[in-house]
């Protein structure tokens, strides 16, 4: 059903869709399960968002051009 709505809603080839974390979550397990521990993603990481800033300015901006009080 999943993929009918993909397909003829939102116009996506399911076949070109990636379950990034399950792939991540099958090496985790193959590397624990072998005995190995896997190596940390390369590259720096993004700080994480605050989510309440993030919405303050969202509500902001809404407000700041024409949206609901």
């Amino acid at each position: 059903l999943a993929e009918l709505l993909l397909t003829q809603l939102l116009g996506i080839d399911p076949s070109a869709v990636r379950d990034e974390y399950s792939e991540a979550l099958n090496r985790l397990v193959a590397a624990v399960t072998a005995g190995r521990e896997l190596e940390a993603p390369a590259g720096p990481r993004e700080p994480p968002q605050d989510l309440m800033a993030a919405l303050e300015a969202s509500i902001r901006a809404s407000r700041r051009d024409g949206g609901a009080p």
